[in-house]
């Protein structure tokens, strides 16, 4: 079944599926929205996950959880973009919370010197 804000970028390089109805039962009293992400996330791809956030936020969706453990790619932008969305969320008096991370995000993480919070 799909989710109701699944969506990919027009190159099919980053799918972006809703979880939040399968397999998180657990977290979904913490989190409005649950979205995997799969494929490269880079500055092609990231106004994708931008028009995504910008749509729940219009809904009233104020606390995301993002599953980053598909993404195979990650450029330095597009961790800058996590940054302002996270901001974005933090203004609404809402959440950015990354619940996996795959060794692409990892590397993006080393290469600009940023840590994910504690």
């Amino acid at each position: 079944m799909a989710g109701r804000y699944d969506t990919t970028d027009r190159q099919q390089r980053l799918t972006i599926k809703d979880s939040s109805t399968e397999h998180y039962d657990a977290l979904l009293h913490l989190a409005d929205v649950i979205l995997q992400l799969a494929g490269e996330l880079d500055y092609l791809t990231a106004p994708t996950l931008c028009e995504t956030v910008a749509h729940l936020m219009a809904a009233g969706h104020r606390h995301l959880f993002l599953d980053l453990s598909a993404i195979t790619w990650c450029d330095n932008a597009s961790l800058y973009t996590l940054l302002g969305i996270r901001t974005a969320l933090q203004h609404a008096d809402g959440t950015l919370t990354v619940t996996a991370t795959s060794p692409a995000i990892r590397q993006a993480l080393t290469r600009t010197g940023l840590r994910l919070g504690t």
